[in-house]
């Protein structure tokens, strides 16, 4: 057994198994450790946001010459006005930048990628049996949440098949979560018996 010498290790393996101790009870030790990781999460969030207005504000205005940048800064700033009473209604400028901006990208991408790119993708030639599954699948699913119809006769049984594809489809997301979370498991358990205990080699 050759135990890790590496404080970071330690230190990694130590708040795992704190953290794993919520299994059983909760504790102050784990309530130490989760503290301590919302703590260092949003340390690290202000500091590559701190980052991030260095390198695409401070930076390109002092050393390039990109005075047009104060632009950004001064809406950023505003958005801080409505902490004081008397100016409070300067916020709204930059708000309502911001939701107009984020409405506008966001109908597009929500309209091109599941709507129109859904569409493309769907219109496939059958020469395959995957494109014919897929096409018969993709209509039995409509026509199972196609209320307009009554559901009798041949309707009923290819909304029935669209239902059990559906059951397919929801059962093999659910295993991918399963499965990504007990290879997570894996990992963690990997990293204290091997990196930190040495009981398996790596």
């Amino acid at each position: 057994m050759n135990i890790s010498d590496s404080i970071w290790v330690w230190i990694g393996a130590l708040g795992t198994i704190a953290i794993f101790s919520f299994v059983f009870k909760e504790n102050p030790v784990y309530r130490f450790c989760e503290h301590l990781y919302v703590g260092s999460a949003a340390g690290y969030a202000i500091s590559v946001n701190l980052k991030s207005i260095v390198d695409s504000a401070w930076t390109p205005i002092t050393q390039e010459g990109k005075i047009v940048l104060i632009i950004p800064v001064i809406f950023g700033l505003l958005l801080y006005a409505r902490f004081f009473k008397n100016i409070a209604w300067l916020s709204r400028w930059p708000m309502s930048f911001l939701v107009g901006v984020g409405s506008g990208l966001a109908i597009y991408g929500v309209v091109n990628s599941q709507l129109i790119a859904q569409v493309r993708a769907s219109l496939l030639p059958l020469t395959s049996v995957n494109n014919v599954v897929m096409v018969i699948g993709l209509l039995s699913i409509l026509l199972y949440f196609f209320f307009s119809m009554e559901h009798t006769g041949g309707v009923k049984h290819a909304a029935s098949v669209g239902r059990w594809i559906m059951m397919v489809t929801f059962g093999v997301s659910f295993g991918n979560v399963v499965m990504s979370r007990i290879s997570l498991l894996l990992g963690t358990m990997e990293t204290i018996l091997g990196k930190w205990l040495g009981l398996i080699a790596l």
